[in-house]
């Protein structure tokens, strides 16, 4: 009668020591994504209130734009026919709809517009911004969340 060692294969021990290096190399990358702590006064975006009569700017840190995925997109079309990606438009509680323009690198500020169309994931504007502006399309939600003060309050 065989034993189960004798029936096992010659290159069990290989196989089982594979398996260990393969489970300590993904433990041990899994590990490369711990974050290190911040100072307490770290803030991966800013509202700037320059002027009360108009509206806020969002200012995002290079890491926050890099968590949220940021990414922008161009408002084309003519005036009275402006054109945008239906992820760039927000909703305001009142039903108002709005997109965040980016003056500067990193910089956001809302901007109302008026939706004469919706059609699939192409919105024309009666009223916006100018062709050619940039405008965000991912990561709206988290630009809006910090204007109103949300962050961390989850």
């Amino acid at each position: 009668m065989m034993t189960a060692r004798e029936c096992s294969s010659p290159h069990a021990g290989r196989r089982a020591i594979g398996v260990g290096v393969a489970v300590l190399a993904l433990t041990l990358t899994a590990c490369g994504e711990v974050e290190t702590p911040s100072g307490d006064d770290y803030a991966p975006a800013t509202v700037i209130t320059a002027d009360p009569s108009s509206a806020p700017m969002v200012k995002f840190t290079d890491e926050a734009s890099r968590r949220v995925d940021l990414a922008l997109s161009t408002v084309s079309g003519r005036k009275g026919a402006l054109i945008i990606d239906y992820a760039a438009l927000i909703y305001d509680k009142q039903g108002k709809t709005w997109v965040y323009t980016a003056p500067e690198p990193l910089t956001f500020m809302r901007t109302k517009v008026v939706v004469a169309k919706v059609d699939g994931n192409r919105v024309t504007l009666s009223e916006g911004p100018p062709p050619g502006t940039q405008i965000v399309t991912q990561g709206v939600t988290e630009v809006y969340g910090t204007e109103l003060g949300m962050a961390g309050k989850h």
